[in-house]
């Protein structure tokens, strides 16, 4: 650990992309991160964030928050956890996957209050450009999320070649076949109205699957002051990157998989007043990666864990993990 940041073995699960290639490798074979975070809602001046729990691991992502209302009444709001965006259009040609594909809660959100569960409801809409297409595509049967790849081209089978022919011409597919992929954007959050009583702590939990981007990395581009300054890699941290690239099943071609974790935090900013005390637990899962971000003074505080600290904390910078692997077990990489 040194320099600007964090750096430490770690490892994470990743979904995307074959095994080793047994050819030779290009190291921007990738699969782009989906940027998620926590719970959001209208600012209100009486509801304040006492605390937060961030746990990133490698399956999974957890906070627990302990929110107070200080005012002499309870109040009601809306609370919210928007789903990364997905654009079919950027994504199409991509490796990524998603946690669970096969339902619009792809990254397997759950919620509980005090200890219950919560049952959120789900407002889930598709663009193109900013026009909605979500009456559209919901009126054929076609679920709004285009990397459900499976269920949208077996809705798509399922049409007539002109009314494929009609959402090729509305530009929601590449091409009139059932096999096309879909163009679109899909948006959606989940959320439900909270009482927050009024003189005392309300806690809240909630808990999903990260979607996460991997690549090839050979340690010219690790080098890079971009690559660097992206993830606050130090000397050490490239040393550590050699070091697997040395052992990499991928060694002849100079490279090892990195993986990287996104994390919004700066949502909390929408809680009044600042956080209390803000605490950060990252599990790598495995002594034998290297993982590097942008914090300063973290500890570790296990074999696999490192913890960073924070009181009256204003969220100024969101977190992107890096995680440098030759274990595709490990890392999920199918």
């Amino acid at each position: 650990m040194a320099g600007g940041g964090m750096r430490a073995a770690l490892a994470a699960a990743m979904v995307a992309t074959s095994l080793w290639p047994s050819g030779p490798a290009r190291a921007n074979d990738s699969a782009a991160a989906l940027e998620a975070g926590g719970l959001v809602l209208v600012r209100d001046p009486d509801i304040a964030l006492a605390s937060e729990d961030l746990r990133i691991g490698l399956d999974r992502i957890a906070v627990d928050y302990v929110f107070r209302n200080r005012a002499s009444a309870p109040k009601t709001l809306r609370v919210a956890f928007p789903l990364p965006a997905i654009d079919g259009a950027q994504l199409s040609m991509s490796a990524l996957n998603l946690p669970y594909e096969d339902r619009a809660n792809f990254v397997g959100f759950t919620a509980t209050v005090d200890g219950a569960p919560v049952t959120p409801l789900l407002e889930e809409r598709a663009y193109l450009g900013t026009r909605e297409v979500t009456d559209l595509l919901r009126g054929h049967g076609v679920p709004l999320n285009p990397l459900r790849r499976r269920d949208v081209e077996a809705a798509l089978k399922r049409l007539s070649p002109a009314v494929l022919g009609e959402l090729e011409k509305a530009g929601l597919l590449s091409e009139a076949k059932a096999d096309a992929d879909g163009q679109w954007r899909s948006e959606a959050k989940f959320h439900w109205e909270q009482t927050f009583p009024a003189g005392r702590d309300l806690r809240v939990s909630h808990a999903y699957a990260p979607v996460k981007g991997n690549h090839l990395l050979s340690i010219q581009e690790a080098a890079t002051p971009a690559y660097r300054a992206q993830y606050c890699l130090d000397d050490a941290g490239l040393a550590g990157i050699r070091r697997l690239i040395a052992a990499s099943p991928q060694k002849e071609h100079g490279l090892t998989r990195a993986v990287e974790v996104p994390y919004i935090v700066t949502t909390a900013r929408n809680w009044a007043g600042r956080i209390g005390r803000f605490t950060l637990t990252v599990d790598k899962g495995s002594p034998g990666a290297l993982v590097s971000f942008c914090r300063t003074g973290v500890r570790k505080t296990g074999p696999t864990t490192f913890v960073w600290e924070a009181k009256d904390y204003v969220p100024d910078k969101d977190l992107m993990i890096l995680i440098v692997s030759n274990d595709d077990a490990l890392l999920g990489i199918r």
